[in-house]
């Protein structure tokens, strides 16, 4: 039987998950990442956590694939630039874990992963779709003519980096004016220490706060954002999911219909289906197996 290994690489825990190829999830582990990711070697320390996971397996996998919340080469073999671990930067990650675990590895954007998990509880795989995940940044996934794109050097989908009229915050990218400091948790987090008070706290603000004219323009250029993507995408469906759209209170409702204000009629107005993404903390892995199996069975 071939098994198929997921990992999902956060900022703060990163996830194993095996899967049978019944699709059949049956060995996983949580580990914190600052455990292998903060030592001397940190991918020499994650080969090691991997080979201990193996060996409460009968056999090796067929494929191991990483999710990872950077940026990546076209062709998926190099890391452009993982923040929170630096020392993987511009290195040809998964062939230098390959050679480490003995093992074939695959790598690609995280937020990919989330959003083939998405796809795949559809009961037919659309043409194109577009997920947006919502958490400390603006995770953006395309799947277009019926497989992830992403772009000519490999950086596809960054909607949060584009420019917001007279925005003057720094983003973390180097950049001036990013839609992403305005639309995501980030904002939300700062705006939180400057208006929140005791007994409440940053993930009270859609349930206590949410008719203030921040949140309420929150939501609003958030709409205005996707909308612009799904007219020039003009997808079948969307996803709408992360950490922010899972928060208490968030409201959908509101969002849904600020998109739907923008769409471009009567296409991709009437054609496009939103969907909000029924996420959990294994969602990541779960897609990552899924993505393994897809890769080395092809």
């Amino acid at each position: 039987m071939a098994y198929y290994l997921g990992i999902d690489i956060g900022g703060t825990n990163t996830r194993l998950l095996t899967m049978n190829e019944q699709d059949e999830f049956i060995l996983r582990e949580n580990i914190p990442t600052s455990s292998w990711s903060a030592t001397e070697d940190p991918l020499a320390t994650l080969a090691q956590l991997i080979n201990a996971h193996f060996q409460q397996l009968d056999q090796r996998p067929a494929g191991v694939m990483l999710g990872l919340p950077g940026t990546l080469s076209r062709d998926r073999k190099k890391v452009f630039s993982l923040p929170f671990i630096q020392a993987l930067d511009n290195r040809e990650v998964g062939n230098e874990l390959s050679q480490l675990i003995d093992c074939p590895v695959a790598m690609d954007k995280d937020v990919n992963h989330l959003h083939l998990w998405d796809l795949h509880q559809l009961e037919t795989m659309p043409f194109v779709a577009v997920g947006l995940y919502l958490g400390t940044g603006m995770g953006n996934s395309l799947w277009i003519n019926g497989d992830f794109y992403h772009g000519a050097h490999g950086s596809s989908g960054e909607i949060g980096h584009i420019p917001w009229l007279n925005n003057t915050l720094s983003c973390p990218c180097g950049k001036t004016g990013c839609a992403e400091t305005l639309t995501s948790g980030s904002y939300l987090a700062r705006w939180a220490k400057e208006h929140v008070t005791a007994p409440h706290h940053v993930g009270d603000i859609f349930t206590h706060y949410g008719d203030h004219p921040d949140i309420q323009e929150f939501v609003t250029r958030l709409g205005m954002i996707i909308a612009s993507e799904m007219n020039i995408l003009d997808p079948e469906h969307l996803f709408l999911g992360g950490g922010v759209i899972g928060m208490p209170g968030f409201p959908k409702e509101k969002l849904v219909r600020e998109i739907r204000k923008h769409l471009r009629g009567p296409q991709p107005a009437e054609g496009l289906t939103i969907s909000f993404s029924l996420q959990t903390g294994d969602t990541g892995c779960q897609g990552a197996c899924l993505a393994a199996k897809r890769h080395f069975e092809s």
